[in-house]
């Protein structure tokens, strides 16, 4: 270790410059580095170390991000992630008192005891630490400072007594969220600081509030380090929390360090408590005010040199005790807890077989889990990376696509966001891994990327359930007359700006305004919309005319176009089946030659709808080259909704049945219908059709896809709504028409000749119900002649179920009939007219 000149130690409370103070010192001179306790904080700082010294002078290390530039002299870091190996001659270390903190404490210790500037080291933080830090190094030279302002204790004070420029503090995320629902509703927003969110997200929200968008800051505990706003007064909502282990009342030193961020530079501040929080008492009053607070006794430490022979010894080298009663063994670091649980693996212990494989372990078991998801989901996780690392010597890039790719989705709530930015993190920092990963670069622009996504989207999501001063900034504009030519736009994804913020959205050719602005003000925003909305309207009707058939959707029930889930239009029985009249939705944003305009449009969306179902049915029934009776058949067919049953099958040419099939229709022994018909989208638009121009239908009777037969009695629509969907009664059920044919087929062909007993597969795929084969035969207009039980004189089994294409001759002597003739030729228009007109009776 290289002899260190100067050891100081710059102590004291919140708000004395000290950090200031450590960064002046690095920057006179010729390479330092500054360890930080947040990733926010070392990202701040090394802003404004480059903006001294230049981006190929200053590196940024943490454990998601590294920026580090060849010539780099100046560093900018976590605690964590401090380059140990580099010489350089100034190095600092920001609030060393963390050296007392269970889970972390054992870093700071690390960094307290062995890491120094070859020049200068610089200890900072709060002057509880003083003791310890005279025991551990005699040397030190200690500069005590007293804070800039003072800090003084108002009591207690409700919600809504509260003044501006206030931070309110509670310590879970539910009383952050109730806390700032109310300031919401009392005093128009407030910006959110939590320890989960993003440093993209915690800068915007204090954006927010340092430009006084909002008067108000909810926060938890995560604001007593590195906060520098212009806060007048903390009121805390609790003076107790939730440490991991166990609900605690806070430490004197705790309450400081959280008040401490009222006032700033020479402006004094004050505290107090809010909500149900009772008063402080006066000791810890007086502790806070004049930054008297116990010295610690004892900080937490973990020996710097652990034996890697393998993962047994590897944890009891580093659960060794301390040297000094000053320093306690860190038991309940993540990192040490993933090990104890890993250790017991098999396969973990049969894979550590060299040092090197264990330091990789060790390695692993420092991935930091920023998802709280617990030992056992945590460390499942960095098996799985050492095994990868282990086995390919990398991490596969489909694993980390995975990874990033199932996190990569910028919506939902506050938690769900905040909990895939976690996620996002142990990408990062795996991604920082360069030797962990072959194309590492790639995949730190990737997690940034995502992170940056889910940042702006959890900030506009606590903007949308916490803020509402924008839109009542601007009702404070607009309430002044002198304004009305407020500049009036709509965003490409709908939002309807003023000046350039949000006050609500067009939804079709309607106006939707924010939930945030009162019931009071709807009218007077709507004034000023209405004042520009010329220059609204041709805009979202390029965006209406320019719309894919998919933007649109039919309500059903309801017979409403939606277009932007905004109803549009409502249809109403039509001139004939096909031709539903559509009545635009009375709007008072569209005049008489635009209202031309997008009923053309919906009528050509729909035409195409309906043409889908089989065009020929719309063309060539007008087509003079053909037949006659083609065209007249195609007229009927269309009229009848696509299904043209026949009561008797009649035979068409070949010639006739080859111009039916080429264009899209099928002649069955029960009906000419369209190919197809039973499509699922086709099925729904009949459907529809059928809803406007006959009858009113419940949409959850339309037959699924996927059925070939329904029960009748379990179903409230009415039998021509079956019949003309192309379902056959048959007793207590319905069965597809297509499906009926190609079993009606079957069963003509193998009775062609003579009667015959019916077996399972002659149905399928319908199925076999013995006891409704009668009545199902019947609707197939087959001949049945039901099992009979031989008489006591005959002898044998019982004579099975028949079916004929004739009736069944009762007696021998009973005279023998004809087969009957059942192709009814059709000749002429004439039949073709009496089919039609049988159809119309039915």
């Amino acid at each position: 270790m290289p002899q260190t000149h100067i050891i100081k130690a710059i102590l004291g409370p919140t708000n004395t410059g000290k950090t200031h103070l450590a960064l002046e010192r690095m920057m006179a001179h010729g390479s330092g580095i500054i360890g930080f306790p947040l990733r926010l904080l070392a990202k701040e700082n090394y802003d404004r170390m480059v903006g001294i010294k230049g981006e190929k002078n200053v590196a940024l290390i943490t454990g998601e991000e590294k920026i580090i530039p060849p010539k780099a002299k100046w560093f900018s870091c976590t605690v964590e992630a401090m380059p140990t190996h580099i010489s350089v001659d100034f190095i600092a270390i920001d609030e060393i008192q963390l050296c007392a903190d269970p889970d972390r404490g054992h870093i700071f210790t690390d960094r307290l005891l062995h890491c120094r500037g070859l020049i200068e080291t610089m200890f900072l933080g709060a002057d509880t630490i003083t003791p310890i830090l005279k025991q551990l190094i005699p040397e030190i030279e200690i500069d005590t400072r007293p804070r800039l302002s003072s800090l003084s204790y108002t009591g207690f004070d409700k919600f809504t007594r509260l003044p501006p420029r206030s931070a309110i503090v509670a310590f879970s995320a539910n009383e952050v969220y109730a806390i700032a629902e109310f300031i919401k509703r009392r005093h128009g927003g407030c910006a959110i600081v939590m320890g989960r969110l993003s440093p993209r997200t915690r800068n915007a929200q204090m954006e927010l509030y340092q430009n006084k968008e909002v008067d108000y800051l909810v926060a938890t505990d995560a604001i007593g380090m590195g906060l520098n706003m212009n806060v007048n007064h903390v009121a805390f909502a609790s003076l107790s929390k939730y440490d991991g282990r166990q609900l605690r009342h806070l430490f004197p030193s705790e309450v400081a360090q959280i008040a401490g961020r009222a006032g700033r530079g020479m402006q004094d501040g004050t505290f107090g408590t809010t909500a149900n929080c009772s008063g402080m008492s006066e000791k810890l009053v007086n502790a806070v005010e004049n930054h008297n607070f116990d010295s610690l006794k004892q900080i937490y430490w973990r020996n710097h040199t652990p034996d890697f022979s393998n993962p047994s010894r590897l944890l009891s080298s580093l659960s060794k005790s301390a040297p000094l009663k000053t320093l306690i063994t860190s038991q309940h670091a993540t990192d040490l807890q993933t090990l104890i649980y890993l250790i017991q693996d098999p396969e973990i212990m049969a894979a550590c077989t060299t040092i090197e494989k264990t330091q990789l372990l060790w390695e692993n078991c420092q991935i930091p889990d920023f998802k709280k998801l617990g030992n056992d989901n945590h460390a499942r996780i960095c098996k799985k990376t050492f095994l990868f690392l282990l086995k390919q010597g990398h991490i596969p890039e489909t694993w980390m696509h995975q990874q990033i790719e199932q996190l990569n989705h910028p919506h939902g709530d506050i938690d769900t966001l905040m909990q895939r930015l976690s996620g996002v993190r142990i990408c990062s920092y795996i991604a920082a891994k360069n030797q962990w990963l072959e194309n590492a670069i790639y995949w730190q622009a990737q997690a940034r990327e995502v992170e940056d996504s889910l940042s702006d989207s959890l900030h506009t999501a606590l903007m949308s359930r916490f803020v509402n001063q924008r839109a009542t900034s601007l009702l404070r504009n607009l309430k002044n007359e002198e304004q009305n030519n407020l500049f009036t736009s709509i965003s490409t994804t709908g939002q309807i700006l003023i000046e350039g913020q949000s006050i609500g959205s067009f939804k079709g050719f309607s106006i939707e305004l924010q939930e945030a602005i009162p019931q009071e003000d709807y009218k007077l925003a709507l004034k000023s919309i209405r004042r520009n909305i010329r220059l609204l309207i041709p805009q979202q009707l390029q965006k209406f005319i320019n719309a894919k058939p998919e933007e649109f959707h039919i309500d059903i029930k309801a017979k409403l176009i939606l277009w932007e889930n905004t109803n549009i239009a409502r249809l109403r029985k039509g001139h004939d089946l096909f031709h539903p009249e559509i009545q635009l939705i009375e709007n008072e944003f569209l005049e008489n030659d635009i209202q031309q305009i997008v009923l053309k449009k919906l009528q050509d969306y729909l035409n195409a709808q309906i043409k889908t179902l089989c065009p020929a049915l719309f063309t060539l029934q007008y087509n003079t080259k053909l037949p006659a009776l083609i065209r007249g058949l195609f007229h009927q067919i269309s009229e009848n909704g696509g299904i043209l049953w026949q009561d008797k099958p009649f035979q068409l040419s070949k010639s006739m049945l080859k111009i039916l099939s080429r264009h899209g229709i099928n002649q069955g022994q029960y009906a000419f219908y369209v190919k197809d018909i039973f499509k699922a989208h086709k099925v729904k638009l009949r459907a529809l059709i059928y809803h406007v121009y006959y009858a009113p239908i419940d949409p959850e009777t339309i037959p699924l896809p996927h059925l070939v037969h329904i029960p009748a009695i379990t179903q409230k629509a009415d039998l021509n709504f079956y019949r003309y969907l192309g379902w056959i009664k048959a007793d207590n059920q319905f069965i597809r028409l297509d499906i009926a044919e190609k079993i009606g087929q079957v069963l003509h062909n193998k009775i062609k000749n003579h009667p015959a007993a019916i077996k399972k597969q002659d149905i399928s795929p319908l199925p076999y119900i013995h006891e409704a084969l009668p009545s199902l035969l019947k609707s197939l207009n087959l001949f049945v002649q039901k099992a009979q039980i031989p008489s006591k004189k005959l002898m044998g089994p019982p004579a099975p179920l028949l079916i004929a294409n004739r009736p069944f001759q009762i007696h021998k002597k009973v005279k023998k009939k004809p087969f009957l003739k059942r192709k009814n030729l059709i000749h002429s228009v004439s039949d073709l007219q009496q089919l039609y007109n049988n159809n119309r009776h039915d």
